[in-house]
């Protein structure tokens, strides 16, 4: 990086971090990228294995659900590979973070917008354990990596979760549950092929999701950069209502529905996909929330926080950016901060052009720097006040 994009970036961040300290409601947005800083895989790079190169099969060749029923080897050795990787790599240490800007925005002012959001949506909706106030989570990211540190009512997972599962056959009636936090699923990592019946036989290797220390070697399904013990595996995550979805015969490698014995499947949007069940409950929260939020943005102020999201699937940049636009015509104030190393920018001659604040980074290394100044700002603040 040149001395001139280093200041530029730190400029960037400060405008960011000036941006989040100065919202009432802080919206994080996130894609590929920002698993990626676990060590997780990008869209572009999931399927970049010898085993699908032998077979010309790219990344949206394998996410289908129809391998379900003409290849099942095949798909369960995909889904079942993100389910294992997913499971063994620890998120990074930028979901402290966020949860620490979360706690902020929730007692800013003495809770006061937090609680005038929660009790607007109260009122609207019957909820157990939420609903979220000046905070939210949206993200296409299945690993469900956000429950291991955010409440479920502060998540909204556009795309579904490795987490739960379905019935793949589409005139079953039943709905989604989720996968045993015992589980893993065996994968023989050389053909990427998940056989019937769980082998003994095999090395261990052979079944594994491998952590990779070469900075120069790309992740990949099977193949990750991450390491360490996730310290609190979905502790947020509320335990199946279907008790009886998921069902495995002891020594199987492939997961039933419970309810008519077809195969399951992740409860997650795939490519070519007319049968996906997505969380109704849990899309419900998150329109009521906007709605909320937008009912009462005149006196707010709002950040959206946007994180590795690229141009292969577009669904959080064009959610952000419709965001921005309806905050706009109903008065009320907001930045949008797009930390992209590849596509930071907004659309030209559109209104999120107005008010994007483009940092041409990777993730983590972008929410770190904000936060350092975020904190400094804080301080500073501190201080004044005591003087």
């Amino acid at each position: 990086m040149t001395a001139e994009s280093e200041d530029n970036f730190k400029k960037q961040c400060k405008k960011a971090a000036d941006a989040l300290a100065e919202a009432d409601v802080l919206l994080v947005v996130t894609g590929a990228g920002f698993s990626a800083d676990s060590g997780l895989a990008v869209y572009g790079d999931v399927a970049k294995v010898k085993a699908y190169q032998e077979r010309n099969l790219e990344y949206r060749d394998v996410c289908q659900p129809k391998w379900v029923e003409t290849d099942p080897e095949l798909f369960y050795g995909f889904w079942g590979q993100c389910f294992n990787d997913y499971r063994k790599t620890k998120p990074h240490k930028g979901y402290d973070i966020i949860a620490r800007w979360r706690d902020d925005k929730k007692m800013a002012g003495g809770g006061k917008v937090d609680n005038d959001i929660r009790s607007c949506l109260k009122e609207k909706m019957d909820v157990v354990d939420g609903p979220a106030g000046a905070f939210h989570v949206f993200t296409s990211n299945a690993d469900a990596h956000f429950y291991d540190y955010f409440k479920a009512h502060e998540i909204h997972d556009c795309h579904g979760n490795i987490e739960l599962w379905q019935c793949s056959s589409r005139t079953c009636e039943s709905g989604i549950w989720r996968a045993p936090v015992q589980h893993d699923f065996f994968v023989d990592t050389h053909t990427m092929l998940a056989p019937q019946r769980k082998e003994t036989d095999l090395p261990k290797e052979y079944s594994s999701s491998r952590s990779i220390i070469d900075k120069e070697i790309t992740p990949c399904i099977g193949q990750i950069k991450g390491n360490g013990k996730r310290d609190n595996l979905l502790c947020n995550m509320p335990p199946s209502k279907d008790r009886m979805g998921w069902h495995q015969d002891e020594g199987t490698n492939w997961p039933k529905c419970g309810h008519c014995g077809s195969l399951a499947r992740p409860a997650i949007f795939m490519f070519g996909d007319f049968g996906w069940k997505y969380d109704e409950p849990q899309s419900k929260r998150w329109d009521l929330w906007v709605e909320t939020v937008l009912d009462l943005c005149e006196d707010l102020s709002v950040c959206i926080m946007e994180i590795g999201c690229g141009l292969n699937v577009q669904t959080c940049r064009t959610t952000s950016e419709q965001l921005v636009e309806f905050l706009v015509k109903r008065g009320g104030s907001v930045d949008l901060v797009r930390i992209n190393p590849d596509f930071a920018s907004a659309p030209e001659y559109s209104v999120t052009e107005d008010h994007i604040i483009s940092i041409p980074s990777k993730g983590l290394r972008a929410i770190e720097k904000i936060d350092e100044m975020y904190c400094s700002r804080n301080i500073n603040e501190k201080d004044q006040l005591r003087s």
